[in-house]
């Protein structure tokens, strides 16, 4: 078995993992970049993806990779799906990171800290998408392949990728369950971010109890603005990945 961990880097909503590219190309700690089910080369009906197909999915590429330590890392609303991951990875898991990362307490919805109050609006919303976007996938890398012997069309448009994973993964249910107890939490905050404010992202750091908050100046999506930033970070992160990690001056550091 590799003692080195492996950073599993996870994109966000109406993306894929070319949103990686920079970080990667930058990074000392081996690193692999997902794509979930429904969008390049995963072929998937994006409006019916779930956190349960994703960690399957992600589990597999995980695989192929490494036998072991891993490091999870996602941004935005993929964030919901960490908990599971790490609870399915078990003791291979090291540390979970959340880049401006959605979450939410175990057995609670992300729409619950997003918009309290509004699961029915927004389920009702997702349904009407899935009416309209049925047996299509987010920029597919080949002509689009059956999947479960259904034909699937390109979505090309970023904006209504992104609205369908996230209505559709912020009304999906998340688990902790499984989850090591004393697992290290780093959350990377956006100060500039004009998607989530402070008190949003604040909420966040609360649902996945982080033990380290880590400020950067950039806007919602780090990876592509300031990859040498995040590549900083990870990098420290890998270096003691099973210690609550030392967060930079400028930041909070919870414990």
């Amino acid at each position: 078995m590799n003692d080195t961990p492996t950073l599993v880097l996870v994109h966000g909503a109406g993306d894929t993992s070319l949103v990686w590219r920079d970080v990667q190309c930058l990074l000392v700690t081996p690193s692999i970049a997902v794509d979930l089910p429904g969008r390049r080369d995963r072929p998937a009906d994006i409006t019916r993806v779930t956190i349960r197909d994703a960690v399957d999915s992600i589990e597999r590429d995980v695989d192929r990779v490494t036998d072991g330590q891993v490091i999870l890392v996602a941004h935005s609303m993929f964030g919901v799906v960490l908990p599971s991951l790490a609870g399915r990875l078990g003791d291979r898991v090291d540390h979970l990171v959340f880049v401006a990362g959605v979450s939410a307490k175990n057995g609670e919805r992300a729409v619950d800290t997003i918009r309290p109050g509004g699961y029915e609006q927004i389920a009702a919303r997702v349904e009407e998408l899935r009416a309209t976007y049925a047996d299509h996938m987010f920029s597919p890398v080949v002509p689009s392949e059956p999947a479960d012997g259904v034909a699937l069309h390109p979505i090309d448009d970023v904006r209504v990728a992104q609205g369908i994973d996230s209505l559709n993964f912020m009304c999906q249910v998340v688990s902790w369950e499984g989850v090591r107890a004393g697992l290290p939490r780093t959350f990377i905050r956006s100060l500039q971010d004009p998607i989530q404010s402070r008190e949003f992202q604040d909420a966040l750091i609360e649902n996945c109890d982080a033990t380290t908050v880590v400020d950067i100046d950039t806007k919602h999506t780090a990876a592509r603005e300031a990859p040498q930033t995040v590549v900083d970070l990870l990098d420290a992160i890998a270096a003691s990945p099973r210690e609550v990690f030392t967060a930079p001056e400028a930041s909070d550091s919870r414990q």
